[in-house]
């Protein structure tokens, strides 16, 4: 072996060494977990603006039938959301994994991957939208009332989604990198701009709903663009992009627990068009159903994204720990989230409840608007009877998370599809026949119950199997 040969191996790491300096190789402690759960979660909630801060803005500048036309896209938004998630966790939890059994290179290698196949697949899924955006606006049940408004939104909002997903890819794998105050920083500025940019083309320039669809492709696109600036300079982290690469059985990987992200998610979208065409059918409601759902939901959303960000932001610790192999860590992360789900449960249900009314006022300020006060009131009591699924909701999210983050993705891809489809949807088609709108905030409470049942069976039964619930033995802290 000559000279060359030796310059061009890759250097020999030290395993040790890296492990003791891995932000992720920590004893599970409140601190640990807050550190990177907290700007995690903030991030989340400001990313997830994204998709309400247009209706907002619609409905107080430009009316109902506006902010309905934006809403209708709600199912489409989160499934691009989905297809973000599904890259973004399933490579999460298969990637970071590599990190706790020293494979750094091949680490960098997948994680290039993972971004330059989520931002092609996505990009051809736009242009298809672009081409026959009259097939996704009949599907969604856009009426005539909103028709026009809600297809000119939709050819240029479309461009965003790119933007959108590869954002959260760059997002997730920049906390696993042990940066989440950067990510909550990017994602802060990033909306700002999209707020700032909604406020300046309908009052000042007065571009209407053509101008919210083109602050939408800024906003997301100014962010994309910083994270893939940072990542590109990002020489010391263990994430920089590399020559992309990936084995098939790392894709299986991938794909198999992305899917127990993704798949629930996109089941979320089916349910929430059946719902929008439920709420447009119903006698007296019309297009004024999809924008009070649009508020309830919106905000039900938003909220719930508490919990998804706490568990996004806690992901590369599990994954990491289960590389290692270090289940006394694992439990003790199980106990402390119990209890930090339980708390996080009873703020965010305190807040829909209590500020259920100053929460709508964001969208219908007016108190003397006889038909904003209307619709601000079916809003607020829909936000109140859906919040109720909060006592519950964080833990199923929780459950089926830390099944994902093990990739163990089959079976939180079985709790979540049977959350939406099996309980949700049905309820929503089923209890508006007796209690009309009502019947629609009800399905999600009850949802809710029927599927944390399932979630605590899984978790007993699954739990010890997969290490992560029983006595600690004591070492490795």
């Amino acid at each position: 072996m000559n000279e060359n040969d030796l310059t061009n191996q890759e250097p020999i790491i030290d395993l040790a060494k890296v492990a003791e300096e891995s932000k992720l190789d920590k004893p599970i402690t409140l601190g640990l977990l807050m550190k990177f759960a907290f700007p995690t979660i903030f991030a989340i909630l400001i990313l997830h603006t994204f998709v309400i801060i247009d209706g907002i803005f619609a409905i107080r500048a430009l009316g109902m039938e506006a902010m309905a036309a934006i809403a209708i896209f709600t199912p489409l938004f989160t499934t691009v959301m989905a297809i973000g998630m599904f890259f973004a966790a399933g490579g999460s939890a298969v990637i970071v994994k590599k990190l706790g059994e020293g494979k750094h290179r091949e680490a960098r290698q997948n994680y290039t991957f993972v971004s330059v196949l989520a931002f092609i697949l996505i990009l051809i899924i736009s242009i298809a939208i672009a081409i026959f955006p009259s097939t996704i606006l009949n599907i969604l049940g856009a009426n005539y009332e909103i028709y026009n408004l809600a297809t000119t939104y939709l050819r240029i909002a479309v461009w965003a989604f790119p933007f959108m997903t590869i954002g959260q890819v760059f997002n997730t794998f920049l906390i696993a990198d042990g940066k989440p105050g950067l990510g909550m920083g990017i994602s802060v500025i990033g909306t700002l701009i999209g707020a700032g940019g909604n406020a300046f083309v309908l009052f000042v320039l007065g571009w209407g709903i053509y101008g919210l669809a083109w602050t939408t492709v800024l906003g997301t696109g100014l962010t994309a663009v910083w994270y893939f600036i940072v990542f590109l300079r990002n020489k010391t982290g263990n994430f920089r992009f590399a020559m992309p690469s990936m084995t098939g059985r790392t894709l299986g990987s991938l794909l198999i627990n992305g899917f127990s992200v993704g798949a629930p998610m996109v089941a979320a979208s089916i349910m929430m068009t059946v719902q929008n065409n439920v709420l447009v059918r119903l006698d007296g409601v019309g297009a004024m159903g999809i924008a009070i759902a649009g508020m309830v939901m919106g905000m039900q959303g938003m909220l719930s994204q508490v919990f998804g960000g706490y568990l996004q932001g806690i992901g590369g610790i599990i994954a990491f720990n289960n590389g290692k192999q270090n289940y006394d860590r694992l439990k003790r992360l199980f106990k402390y989230s119990l209890k930090i789900t339980f708390v996080l449960s009873l703020m965010v249900l305190a807040v829909s409840i209590f500020l259920a009314e100053p929460l709508m006022r964001i969208y219908l300020p007016s108190l003397t608007d006889p038909g904003e006060i209307f619709m601000r009131e079916m809003a607020v009591r829909g936000l109140r009877m859906v919040s109720l699924a909060f006592i519950v909701f964080g833990f199923n999210m929780f459950f089926t998370g830390i099944f994902t983050a093990l990739s163990k993705g089959q079976i939180s891809t079985v709790l979540s599809l049977t959350h939406i489809l099996v309980f949700n949807t049905p309820l929503i088609l089923l209890l508006p026949r007796f209690f009309e709108m009502d019947g629609v905030w009800m399905a999600l409470p009850i949802a809710a119950g029927l599927a944390f049942i399932m979630s605590v069976s899984a978790v007993l039964i699954f739990g010890k199997k997969y290490k992560f619930i029983g006595k600690e033995g004591g070492v490795c802290a």
